[in-house]
């Protein structure tokens, strides 16, 4: 009786968290670059059943029952999001695999997928919260216009009609990146999972290209998403009916008389 408890207590906490990144995933739906995560389960200990009252199996093997599941990680989907455009010089989408590396403030590095960047007091090119990306972009004096190409190539155009070279932006990239760790702001830290990062020119050795004036929207499929939290809604009501049907026949077992 109290395995069956157990067994139920593990299967509600399961759908919760399943829930819990459905219902996040829905949040982000209309987030620039916001890319979808998945849980992924385990099962919990099996343990042999004892043979008090038990039938007899001919294999001679005692049977052996589960303790239900538990949430072994959450995933990141890196997948492709949609590019859209905006016609803002300074937002850029990479349109296949790689990040943008940002400067954070304790000199540590971060990185986005997210390229809607805007200039700062000293003209340099920055994300949302002010942190410089990398490498640093600082447009000169008088420029009237950024273009940049799809191999990451910036140009700006003076006030008196010149194109003038001005940095190559280079993207990163990892061996594993779903073990890149969220740290707010549409940025990603690396961790020792990550392995190295990688340097490479957009639109080259397998990078994505740098699309100007567009941003990539969330890779989130809402019907999937709303699909699945109906499923884990279900499934939690049952485990919670299971748990309230094991606790009424405890019930009746502890008020027998003889």
């Amino acid at each position: 009786m109290i395995r069956s408890l157990q067994n139920s207590a593990a299967g509600i906490n399961a759908q919760q968290a399943r829930i819990d990144v459905a219902a996040g995933n829905v949040a982000g739906v209309n987030t620039d670059a916001y890319k979808g995560q998945r849980p992924s389960f385990a099962d919990l200990v099996y343990e042999k059943m004892a043979d008090s009252g038990r039938p007899v199996r001919a294999t001679g093997k005692k049977p052996v029952h589960g303790s239900g599941s538990r949430q072994a990680a959450v995933i990141r989907d890196f997948s492709q999001g949609t590019l859209r455009e905006t016609g803002r010089e300074t937002d850029l989408a990479i349109s296949g695999k790689g990040f943008f590396k940002v400067l954070m403030p304790n000199g540590s590095a971060a990185y986005t997928r997210c390229g809607n960047f805007s200039l700062n007091a000293g003209r340099e090119l920055v994300t949302q919260e002010g942190y410089r990306i990398y490498p640093e972009v600082v447009l000169p004096e008088g420029c009237r216009e950024i273009m940049v190409d799809r191999n990451g190539k910036i140009r700006t155009r003076g006030a008196d009609g010149r194109i003038a070279d001005l940095v190559d932006l280079t993207i990163y990239d990892f061996v594993n990146p779903e073990s890149l760790k969220p740290i707010g702001g549409n940025l990603f830290a690396a961790t020792d999972g990550t392995g190295p990062e990688e340097e490479g020119v957009p639109g080259q050795g397998g990078f994505g290209e740098i699309v100007q004036k567009s941003l990539e929207s969330s890779n989130v499929d809402l019907a999937l998403e709303v699909t699945e939290l109906l499923e884990s809604q279900r499934a939690y009501q049952m485990n919670a009916r299971a748990l309230r049907m094991t606790d009424e026949i405890w019930g009746m077992a502890n008020n027998l008389r003889k």
